[in-house]
């Protein structure tokens, strides 16, 4: 069965503090007990609004449209032979903001690069959410 990845807890934390305001079905809770928890929900909530000691988590598809809609920004994963990068280019002009083709800071230790498209995602997720906004 094909499920829906989550950004990270790190992510999720980073996205509150940009205000990222949209409902989620799913939501992080911290606690001294547990470590750190993804909960889902029933119905959609905005769990960033500060009435709830929680994180709302986002798919990597509703960060990533969040910030294409919010910041202009496209993150755009691709295949190589050894992995996977990306590029993050501004809208409307296509400007590149940043290319990771040269960074080599995935998890892949013989390429550098990453080992999934979801991973070169949140990677390209949390680079926009510290250095362009």
């Amino acid at each position: 069965m094909i499920t829906e990845d989550y950004v990270s807890y790190e992510t999720a934390k980073l996205l509150k503090e940009k205000e990222f305001d949209e409902e989620c079905r799913a939501f992080y809770v911290k606690s001294k007990e547990c470590g750190i928890e993804l909960f889902h929900a029933k119905e959609p909530y905005n769990y960033n609004n500060n009435v709830h000691p929680c994180t709302s988590a986002p798919t990597l598809q509703m960060a990533m449209k969040w910030l294409r809609e919010v910041h202009n920004l496209v993150i755009e994963p691709y295949r190589t032979a050894c992995g996977y990068l990306y590029t993050i280019s501004s809208i409307p002009y296509g400007s590149t903001k940043y290319d990771n083709s040269q960074a080599f800071n995935g998890d892949d230790e013989d390429s550098g690069q990453w080992s999934t498209w979801e991973k070169a995602c949140e990677d390209g997720v949390k680079y926009c959410l510290e250095n362009l906004i």
